[in-house]
């Protein structure tokens, strides 16, 4: 409890040195950006403690971290001293300060205590998530090194997992705590931020009646981005408790959940367990039955916020929540901004446009996908201030003006990752496959989309027809560029008539539908922005999600992926932005249901069915939580090694001896294995020390699907069988110095991958320093590297 207490206690200091910061930046928020400040000031934290050790200032360890924090409490003393307003910024909003750290603290213990249940780091992409928490905390120098390939830089973008070591670090905790605390900073750093927006937003619109409507914005954010779900809930209840309708299911396109047919094949995709294994209880207690809620469109990844939480992989798009919605809040800010931004603007607020420019370079070191999207929303915003003051031409010229240096200086900023970050995406591609059906996307965003769109019914309701109809023709080309892009590359690719017949008359419906309401909405926001109202941020917004989703049926990002399941990352990664922004503006929606005015009465009609699609959205958590937790019982801990410490003794004692006795530095092999495997690359995945290879498949993603990549890992490969296989002391030695190890690590990993190993020739070879049960650590003797040197 004292680590859980250190961690929270650290996160809040880090975020009050920040206050100051997020003053200047954020002043037009109504909390001038308290409720942001938890990852605005671990965001500028990481990345000075990252180019410190970059510049070789700061030593790994503890002591950095903590330096890193002063240095940037220091910088919010002389922002404050400088600001004359700083003293009556903070008395007012000094109650909502406190409030937003409320909520902060509320959603971080309530996390940790669920996370607490289901702690143990393994299976999935966990291990990978620890292997690079545990280079940021180990790595002797920056940029950190690859524990799953000696030798070389992390080729990733690890900004999230910096951060988790941040806390970490200043905690003073182990790895296998603060990765689980690191989730949980998360889940509260998303909950403050998103209801800072939303209230922001909210409280703008919602001018005359915002006392009462502004929490109800706020809440009703913090329910559909870390709650709501998609709506798959209520047909898993009903398939556990067999009170079922197969046509329903067939037209929803789960019948995935119902048991085989009698004549289903072994290639069948279905329930193959019995009734007695699917539950127990009121909720399903199938193992991980909520896993199906990630699937629900055929061939992609339908992630949303709460099975990322549910799950716990620490990994860059949940780690990116928090500072996408920064992004949002500075995109929103921007647009209420009174003067134009132009290269003056920059002149005059040097420190401002630096840090908008670290915040806006981490969009791509977090989560690289983030960055085009959110950064160009940031430039949209500053060409919508600039149009409202002065012709197109004259905007435009003024927003590059100030955006082209921002935009230069994050790229300047973060040069030391990109040199060397690889990626293996291989362009855009038009999807020429079949189409999302109009009901498996509504069973996904089913409840954020119409939650965002009670916001237009109440704008239309609003605004003069005669408004709209002018600036309908030009909004109605956003989607229709797209598609005419769309066809002249299908048919480059000699892939047009095939994609015209293979999507299906349910993938036009859908893309239809995504592109209507997109135009609605972007018509809506072009109209209220010409006037500087604030309901258009929120439109903006949802017509940015519904861009995204239209725009991911279109065209996908080539990846490793692409000969199997082509659009599984594309649709994965564009559907989590979408829904972090439909959150927003579906909480400023379901508030404008309750606003008061002559079409009150619509409202509470529209209400109903709002209500009934959010309640089902509600069904999957409420019946997940108590599966992943097996109903709260069991022993609780922290730790993510816990489990590994009572089921693995010996495996477990392997980790502590490591992290007292190896360098940082040192090269230990272990066997190699396959990606997802939870005991593979666990040495380089529980300590950060450095070893040949670990997950063959997760580095060629890393580092690009070339013929070359995989001659080189499949070459370390067979340098690390020859050191299991040695059958005298000579092969062994020559081939351990081949990898530049010093250690070598025998375990059941090992022995089941090389039975014929010889400890008979590890004990003549190398020096037994290690031995715990079945595990032992060899060390490579001085004399045997300097003889073979």
């Amino acid at each position: 409890m004292i680590g859980v207490l250190a961690f929270w206690i650290g996160a809040l200091v880090i975020a009050a040195a920040a206050l100051p910061i997020a003053f200047v930046l954020l002043r037009r928020f109504p909390d001038a950006g308290a409720g942001l400040t938890p990852v605005l000031g671990l965001v500028l934290s990481s990345y000075t403690y990252f180019i410190l050790r970059t510049l070789h200032v700061l030593e790994s360890g503890r002591g950095g971290s903590l330096l890193a924090v002063s240095l940037l409490a220091l910088v919010g003393v002389v922002v404050a001293r400088a600001d004359r307003r700083f003293t009556a910024t903070l008395q007012r909003i000094g109650p909502q300060a406190v409030l937003y750290a409320g909520i902060f603290t509320i959603a971080f213990f309530s996390y940790a205590a669920f996370r607490s249940y289901q702690s143990s780091i393994g299976g999935t992409e966990q291990p990978m998530d620890l292997m690079y928490l545990n280079a940021m905390l180990v790595s002797p120098e920056y940029p950190p090194h690859d524990p799953w390939l000696a030798g070389e830089p992390a080729s990733y973008y690890y900004f999230g997992y910096l951060q988790a070591a941040m806390l970490t670090n200043v905690a003073g905790v182990p790895a296998s705590v603060g990765y689980n605390l690191g989730l949980a900073a998360v889940f509260a750093s998303s909950a403050a931020a998103v209801a800072s927006v939303a209230a922001a937003v909210a409280r703008w619109i919602f001018r005359t009646d915002r006392r009462r409507l502004v929490p109800v914005a706020a809440s009703a954010a913090i329910v559909l981005l870390l709650f709501a779900s998609s709506l798959i809930g209520i047909f898993e209840w009903s398939a556990a408790h067999e009170t079922t309708s197969r046509p329903l299911y067939e037209a929803f396109g789960v019948e995935n959940i119902l048991p085989c047919e009698p004549d289903a094949g072994s290639e069948a995709d279905c329930y193959r367990g019995g009734a007695v294994n699917r539950t127990n209880s009121w909720y399903p207690t199938e193992f991980w039955f909520w896993w199906r809620g990630s699937r629900v469109i055929d061939g992609t990844i339908t992630e949303f916020p709460f099975f990322s939480f549910l799950l716990g992989d620490l990994h860059p798009h949940l780690t990116s929540i928090p500072l996408v919605l920064l992004a949002l809040a500075l995109a929103a800010s921007t647009f209420r901004s009174r003067k134009p931004r132009s290269f003056a603007t920059i002149r005059g607020q040097p420190f401002s446009c630096l840090a908008i420019a670290i915040v806006l370079g981490a969009l791509a070191f977090q989560n690289a996908w983030d960055v085009i999207t959110f950064a160009g929303l940031f430039v949209v915003a500053v060409m919508a201030v600039n149009l409202r003051r002065a012709p197109v031409t004259k905007a435009a010229v003024s927003t590059i003006g100030y955006t082209g240096p921002i935009l230069l200086t994050a790229i300047v900023a973060y040069l030391p990752w990109l040199l060397d970050f690889h990626t293996a995406a291989g362009g855009l591609y038009p999807y020429v496959g079949t189409g999302t059906p109009p009901l498996e996307g509504f069973l996904q965003f089913g409840a954020p989309i119409t939650a965002s769109l009670a916001l237009l019914a109440w704008v239309a309701r609003r605004v003069p027809p005669g408004d709209w109809l002018r600036v309908a023709p030009f909004a109605l080309w956003v989607p229709v560029l797209p598609l005419l892009l769309w066809a002249p590359l299908a048919a480059y690719h000699g892939e047009l008539g095939n994609g015209l017949g293979a999507r299906g008359a349910g993938g036009w419906i859908t893309l239809a539908l995504l592109g209507a309401i997109t135009w609605a909405n972007l018509t809506a926001a072009a109209t209220l922005a010409a006037r500087g109202r604030a309901a258009a941020i929120a439109l903006a917004f949802a017509g940015l999600a519904t861009l995204l989703l239209y725009g991911a049926e279109l065209f996908l990002v080539r990846d490793v992926f692409y000969g199997s399941v082509p659009r599984l990352n594309t649709v994965f990664k564009l559907g989590y932005q979408a829904w972090i922004l439909l959150a927003i503006a579906g909480g400023v929606g379901l508030a404008s249901l309750l606003a008061r005015g002559p079409s009150r009465m619509v409202g509470r009609l529209l209400a109903v069915p709002m209500a009934a699609i959010l309640f089902l959205a509600l069904i999957y958590p409420l019946l997940a939580v108590p599966n992943r937790t097996g109903a709260f019982s069991g022993e609780s801990s922290t730790d993510g090694f816990a489990a590994l410490a009572r089921n693995n003794p010996a495996e477990y004692a392997l980790v502590l001896w490591l992290d007292r006795e190896v360098p940082a530095s040192a090269i230990v092999v272990e066997a190699p294995s396959d990606s997802y495997s939870g005991n593979g690359g666990r040495v380089g995945s529980r300590t950060g020390r450095q070893t040949p290879i670990g997950w063959y498949f997760h580095e060629i993603q890393w580092r690009g699907s070339t013929d070359a990549n995989h001659a080189r890992l499949r070459a370390i490969q067979e340098k690390v069988d020859r050191v299991y296989n040695a059958t005298t002391p000579d092969d062994l030695l020559a081939a351990v110095n081949d990898l530049d190890a010093s250690y070598v690590v025998v375990g059941s990993p090992e022995r089941s991958r090389y039975p014929s190993t010889s400890m008979t020739t590890m004990d003549q070879a190398l020096d037994l320093v290690f031995e715990v049960g079945d595990v032992r650590v060899y060390a490579v003797p001085v004399r045997a590297v300097m003889s073979t040197s």
